[in-house]
């Protein structure tokens, strides 16, 4: 197949047509998220730190990979919604990228909430078992 005979939807759309409004807005969500970001690195290597000198937990070591996590890939969405908004190379591409990397905070959000819900529900039935056999 040339290159003249590529359909457009095999290519991705190197300029999306924001209004600069919308392109201001993205930047501007891009810039809070870098901040939010670099809160979480900075709390990543506060629980690390209290984890190995205080309290010696591996609750708090799990919890600051999976801070450092979600302020990683925070980053990195950031900066390809930035990429998006302000140049025009390639936005589709941006655009999934970005979408991809809040997929991967927001499912290990979801599952560390399914995972706390399903402990609290096994510490309950252990309670209504331990009540019942007193």
């Amino acid at each position: 197949m040339t290159e003249s005979n590529v359909t457009a939807a095999q290519t991705p759309l190197s300029r999306i047509p924001f209004s600069p409004r919308a392109e201001a807005s993205i930047v501007e969500l891009s810039k809070w998220m870098r901040i939010s970001a670099v809160i979480g690195f900075v709390g990543a290597v506060v629980k690390l730190i209290i984890a190995l000198m205080v309290r010696h937990d591996v609750g708090q070591i799990v919890g600051s990979v999976v801070t450092f996590l979600v302020a990683y890939w925070s980053y990195q969405a950031a900066g390809a919604f930035a990429a998006m908004a302000t140049t025009d190379t390639a936005d589709q591409r941006y655009l999934m990228e970005g979408f991809s990397l809040l997929r991967k905070v927001f499912l290990m959000q979801a599952s560390l909430v399914i995972l706390g819900l399903a402990v609290v529900l096994i510490a309950m039935i252990g309670a209504a078992i331990a009540f019942l056999v007193r």
